[in-house]
């Protein structure tokens, strides 16, 4: 079993800078590789950047770019990592297709 992580950015791969102060962030590394590093899965995973953005900065040509990711690409197992506040639609985006 293969299972592909598309990182799309939202707080799960968020980083606060310590040297900034306040309350920027960025988003570097996706969260998937970090977790998954620690946990020695007894599975393949590959992951994928489509974007790195809060979710309310997704739009829906980034949306369009998962949908044919996930319709052209070989895989059958895919965990979007997406933020909260615009999920929903990117859902139903999804869904629709």
């Amino acid at each position: 079993m293969k299972i592909t992580f598309i990182q799309t950015g939202g707080t799960i791969d968020k980083d606060y800078p310590r040297a900034t102060g306040g309350w920027a962030f960025e988003i570097g590394e996706p969260a998937a590789h970090r977790i998954m590093s620690t946990l020695q899965p007894s599975f393949e995973y590959e992951v994928i950047t489509i974007c790195q953005k809060d979710s309310l900065e997704i739009t829906d040509e980034d949306r369009e770019l998962m949908f044919r990711l996930i319709r052209d690409h070989k895989g059958k197992k895919y965990i979007i990592t997406h933020g909260t506040d615009t999920l929903i639609e990117t859902a139903q985006f999804l869904g629709e297709r």
